[in-house]
């Protein structure tokens, strides 16, 4: 008289009749049975485990191509930080030339035509200051890794911008226009690379950063899907091993079998939770990398827990039929 036992797979498990059966008789049972899925899954199991991992291969590709044309990005990226930073620093220059001109005209030290050309050439250094270095910056950062972006790269721009705003405001508005034509040309090539940045690298790379994110997810989903039907069949013979060798307390074999099983089933569980929290993580990078590794290891348990299977099912069988054996 068998059981039949059917898997999602298709495949099918004859075991003895066990109800009521001691439990070592159940273990051998069990031992066999995973013994023999795992033999007939294991090329599955692989495969599923080097998708993981060429997954991972085509993320990374994909990171490196993420920045796109680099040349065009730089031409647009140039041309947008000089508008702006144009724009910028004819009104920093402005606002400089005023704070300049009132506390020159609080000293005593400006007439009305040297006021006038000071703001006049504040505007213009302001104007040129930001042109020159909004352009530079928009091209270079929108070009560059996003480590060029930060508050290092800020401060070198803005300081060029206030040396080339405050040589050319001074060349054409003297010391006013060297004053406000520094503050223009600092705050122009601050709010025009910021601005290339945003538009050109930020927009760019958050389209394609999307793009692929969904494709990974769709990836890793149908992947995962694929390795936990594979896996289910063993995993459910897993749980069996576990409960029957914390029933035979007495053989430190079983309780050594029944412990690895406990980690590869641990594994395993691992695995599940990171595939089904694959909508809700957003860094997918990461994801993919921790789900191929953790397949690798449930792999690697399982072939460990096969290997210290079939050493206590031939034990068990010996002890059970010394005189067949």
């Amino acid at each position: 008289m068998a059981d039949v036992f059917e898997f999602d797979d298709g495949s099918v498990d004859f075991r003895p009749f066990t109800s009521c059966a001691d439990p070592e008789d159940e273990l051998v049972a069990s031992l066999a049975s995973f013994v023999k899925l795992y033999d007939r899954h294991e090329d599955r199991l692989q495969r599923c485990s080097q998708s993981f991992t060429q997954t991972v291969a085509r993320v990374r590709e994909t990171q490196e191509l993420v920045p796109g044309n680099k040349t065009i990005r730089g031409v647009f990226g140039g041309v947008l930080g000089a508008v702006s930073g144009g724009i910028a620093g004819g009104v920093g220059g402005a606002l400089g030339a005023v704070a300049a001109t009132t506390c020159q005209k609080l000293c005593g030290e400006i007439s009305a035509v040297g006021a006038t050309v000071g703001f006049a050439g504040s505007v213009f250094g302001g104007v040129a200051g930001g042109v020159f270095t909004g352009s530079v910056g928009g091209a270079v950062c929108t070009t560059a890794s996003s480590s060029l972006r930060g508050s290092v790269s800020n401060a070198l721009w803005v300081t060029m911008g206030f040396a080339t705003g405050g040589a050319i405001g001074g060349v054409f508005g003297g010391t006013v226009g060297a004053a406000g034509g520094a503050v223009g040309g600092g705050f122009g090539a601050l709010q025009g690379t910021r601005f290339a940045v945003y538009v050109v690298g930020g927009a760019a790379d958050s389209f394609k950063i999307e793009k692929r994110t969904r494709q990974e997810v769709n990836v890793m989903q149908h992947t995962g899907h694929d390795f936990s039907e594979t896996i289910k069949p063993l995993l459910l013979e897993l749980n069996s091993i576990k409960t029957l060798g914390e029933k035979i307390k007495s053989s430190p074999d079983v309780q050594r079998v029944a412990r690895q099983t406990a980690e590869t089933l641990a594994a395993a569980t691992a695995m599940e939770k990171t595939v089904g929290d694959s909508q809700r993580v957003t860094d997918s990078t990461q994801l993919v990398e921790e789900a191929a590794k953790q397949s690798r290891r449930i792999c690697e348990e399982l072939k460990t827990t096969r290997t210290d299977a079939e050493k206590l099912l031939i034990s068990l069988r010996m002890k059970q039929e010394p005189n067949k054996l």
